[in-house]
């Protein structure tokens, strides 16, 4: 394996450390939140109501990241049980899995398949995560392109948790009860769905975080985003982490913990992880 491949298997942990099989939906007409100043509890009500409903879902992926320095691609899949795990599997040559990222509400953990090593922690080892208020819900309502308020254990959000935001082009939704993180939601207006997510420093309009949708495809009667487009900063280098997603269905057919075998596998820390991440980027 070269050293791309090992460059993208830890800039995707990095990436959680920091920061199509079904048509695509396409909505005629115009934009119903533009056309009349919209309300606020409207708006949350017709965002919320757009929640995928599946409890279990599983996706093909293809993973491309890129820095000012380094770029790298592969393949994978995207497995997801609500209020219980992701895990994005990274796949080299199109069969062999050289590395996997897996989320619970307990813990993070980052395997590395090519040098049998891996990291397991808690949300609140990592500093912006803890001093956020950052955790496996998070990413939940993150990967599942939603509307959400920190430390809220996965529930749809209430109008209260809001101030709305609107011009001619765009329909914002802001969040800043938490005093260290602002959250911002840019709204796809067509289809009432959330098409960016921004995190900022508290009194701060620089997001620290970007996570965009867009190219939604139905799963049943709702939308998943097709692209999700992520972009961040590590020691002043802009990283951008883009998903492209195809093939989602319903599925429960998949274990939901990944089983190491510590006889071949090395636990390391985070820092040494992070150490090992900043050099493989240079």
């Amino acid at each position: 394996m070269t050293k791309r491949i090992k460059f993208l298997v830890f800039l995707a942990s990095a990436f959680l450390l920091a920061s199509c099989g079904s048509k695509k939906n396409v909505v005629a007409g115009g934009n119903p939140m533009l056309e009349k100043q919209p309300s606020l509890v409207d708006v949350v009500q017709a965002v919320n109501s757009k929640r995928v409903t599946e409890p279990c879902i599983s996706a093909k992926m293809n993973l491309s990241i890129s820095t000012s320095k380094n770029s790298a691609r592969v393949g994978g899949s995207l497995r997801m049980k609500r209020d219980d795990v992701i895990q994005i599997s990274l796949v080299a040559l199109g069969f062999m899995e050289v590395g996997r990222l897996e989320l619970t509400p307990d813990y993070m953990m980052m395997v590395d398949r090519m040098n049998h090593q891996y990291v397991k922690c808690d949300y609140d080892e990592v500093n912006f995560f803890r001093e956020a208020g950052i955790d496996f819900f998070t990413f939940q309502s993150l990967f599942w392109n939603e509307l959400f308020v920190l430390n809220s254990k996965g529930e749809a959000p209430g109008s209260n948790s809001y101030s709305l935001q609107s011009d001619a082009s765009d329909v914002k939704l802001v969040n800043s009860q938490n005093d260290n993180v602002a959250l911002t939601f840019v709204l796809n207006a067509a289809n009432q769905l959330v098409s960016e997510t921004r995190f900022s420093r508290a009194y701060s309009d620089n997001p620290v975080v970007k996570w965009q949708y867009s190219e939604w495809t139905k799963v049943g009667e709702k939308d998943f985003p097709g692209i999700m487009k992520v972009s961040f900063d590590i020691n002043n280098d802009n990283v951008e982490a883009l998903f492209r997603i195809s093939s989602v269905k319903p599925d429960s057919s998949w274990e939901t913990r990944t089983e190491i075998n510590t006889n071949r596998y090395a636990e390391v820390s985070l820092d040494a992880a992070f150490r090992k991440i900043m050099s493989l980027a240079k």
